[in-house]
């Protein structure tokens, strides 16, 4: 009984994780442009990816990570090939280039704004802290260029309510037949 419960929990867990996108752009090598479509996302030509090594601007799972030109403060978008839950990235670089989060639907009206974080030479996650679906993501720095970001996370790993009210009935359900069964 037991390790049927088990064996159908583990799954679904695994089923929940299994439809985050980590986008950490490790299939690259050198440097170049991020091309639209990596990841289930478009890019837009300004997106430069990068492997030398190069302190403060250290990526999460290395060699590459992905950088802004320098063009002081600003906001460099990125929209995602269909609408999802944007769970955030990791970011390092110069303290003064404080960076956040705008997440946009897709007719550009603005849905949430992140906390800010002011990235070190250690990468460190920055949560959009945003649970309903975006299409179009936007980054903030202080001074573009000073930061890079790395394993940008998106999915449908944030089960609905519904979601979870339909297992627990399914679990229930199915702790009662195997109970009857074991019963006779």
């Amino acid at each position: 009984m037991n390790k049927s419960f088990l064996l159908f929990a583990a799954l679904l867990v695994f089923a929940s994780y299994a439809a985050a996108t980590d986008c950490n752009f490790d299939s690259f090598s050198g440097s170049g442009t991020v091309p639209d479509g990596y990841c289930g996302i478009t890019w837009g030509g300004v997106w430069t990816y990068y492997d030398s090594s190069q302190p403060p601007y250290n990526p999460f799972s290395p060699p590459e990570r992905v950088y802004t030109p320098a063009t002081g403060a600003g906001e460099y978008t990125f929209t995602l090939d269909s609408p999802a839950v944007f769970q955030g990235a990791y970011f390092s670089g110069y303290d003064f280039a404080t960076v956040y989060f705008n997440l946009y639907d897709s007719s550009h009206t603005l849905l949430w704004t992140s906390a800010s974080l002011s990235p070190t030479d250690v990468p460190t996650w920055l949560a959009s802290g945003y649970s309903g679906a975006v299409s179009i993501v936007g980054v903030y720095s202080a001074d573009n260029d000073y930061y890079i970001m790395d394993d940008v996370t998106y999915g449908t790993s944030v089960p609905e309510p519904g979601s979870i009210a339909l297992f627990a009935t399914g679990a229930l359900g199915a702790l009662g037949v195997i109970r009857r069964r074991l019963a006779k």
